[in-house]
């Protein structure tokens, strides 16, 4: 008997310990929205020109004359070389002949025959 009216004593002392704690009322969810993929834009390339420019490069001096955008002399081997504009992207490439100049808009390449012959040329 004793034993019951400790326990009932000690329900009664417990109960008082004890808190109510109302839970925060849920926010509605948000429904998550489709990411969009963006499509990268390729700068464009543009020639130094027009104008003349001298290229320190791996290998010597390129002095290279943008005639306009589509075209350009250059001095090579002791003589002059007229190349055309051919591809615009991803780098600029004029060509004539055995004669090929390469432009990433900060380092170019002359190759003759295939072969590279200037490397890393710089303004």
């Amino acid at each position: 008997m004793l034993r019951s009216l400790l326990l009932l004593l000690l329900a009664l002392a417990l109960s008082s310990c004890i808190l109510l704690v109302e839970d925060e009322p849920q926010r509605p969810v948000q429904p998550v929205q489709p990411v969009t993929p963006v499509t990268p834009v390729q700068p464009s390339i543009v020639t130094p020109g027009p104008g003349s420019f001298t290229y320190r490069c791996s290998g010597g001096t390129l002095v290279v004359n943008y005639l306009d955008s589509n075209s350009l002399r250059l001095f090579y081997d002791g003589a002059f070389q007229n190349l055309g504009l051919v591809r615009r992207s991803p780098t600029l490439l004029f060509s004539g002949g055995a004669y090929t100049w390469e432009w990433t808009g900060s380092r170019g390449a002359l190759s003759v025959g295939g072969r590279v012959v200037l490397s890393n040329c710089a303004l």
